[in-house]
């Protein structure tokens, strides 16, 4: 067999998890590739299966991957697949939203999971920075996870998360509401340490909606989906927050 691992990672969790996947099948004289939303465009429809893997945010999975999926995901017949979330929430779970969109194209899901992961957005009192310990805990879970996941694909048996219809629902809404803050809140919130800066251009260059610009200075516009890519992966740490800098993850 020959599996394609879709995925969207904005700081790094849902890559993590992915690799894990990748690996595990290689283990097991599978061969798996991995394929970044943001790197390509389409993706070939002889793979034997399909793993579609993306951070959630607001309990959903972001427009990027849910649109990527829509427009770039060959219809197949009778595909098996994966699906897998990465989130900080133990609430929420993206699976249901694109269920159907996947069972229209022809695949057969067979796995959704939700996977914890370190939160990377904390700006508030209501989004805190996992402990350490626990982080070092989850990524250890993260591997017995995968593992699971895997063995039972392998062994043909369906492993789904449920979540209800309702949950979706208003997830979906929430979710909607929540980009037209994120669309700005750069804008309105950050700033950069121009001591720290060393112009090396990574934020402009990884930004997934290139958000940012820079001439004299870094300048965004209005499409950030709050993915934290451009702070947490700052070589410099130089972005401010309510003028302070990140503990970055």
């Amino acid at each position: 067999m020959k599996g394609a691992a879709i995925y969207f990672s904005g700081t790094g969790n849902t890559k993590y998890v992915v690799e894990l996947l990748v690996k595990e099948f290689q283990e097991k004289n599978i061969q798996c590739e991995m394929i970044d939303i943001l790197k390509e465009k389409g993706v070939s429809k002889e793979y034997d299966f399909y793993v579609l893997a993306s951070a959630i945010h607001v309990e959903v999975f972001p427009d990027i991957f849910v649109r990527w999926i829509k427009e770039n995901l060959p219809s197949v017949d009778n595909k098996r697949c994966i699906i897998v979330s990465t989130q900080a929430s133990y609430i929420g779970y993206g699976g249901r939203q694109i269920n159907k969109l996947l069972s229209n194209k022809g695949y057969d899901v067979m796995i959704t999971r939700s996977i914890p992961m370190p939160n990377n957005y904390y700006l508030s009192k209501f989004f805190k920075e996992t402990p350490k310990d626990r982080k070092k805990e989850m990524k250890e879970e993260a591997v017995l996870e995968v593992k699971n996941i895997v063995d039972k694909f392998l062994k043909d048996e369906g492993y789904i998360e449920k979540q209800s219809a309702l949950l979706t629902a208003v997830s979906k809404a929430a979710y909607k509401v929540s980009l037209k803050h994120f669309h700005k809140w750069p804008k309105k919130s950050l700033k950069v340490d121009y001591n720290r800066c060393t112009k090396c251009k990574r934020c402009v260059n990884e930004c997934p909606t290139n958000n940012i610009t820079f001439g004299d200075e870094i300048e965004f516009s209005n499409k950030c989906i709050s993915c934290f890519r451009c702070v947490q992966k700052c070589p410099a740490n130089a972005f401010l927050y309510k003028n302070k800098h990140f503990n970055q993850m």
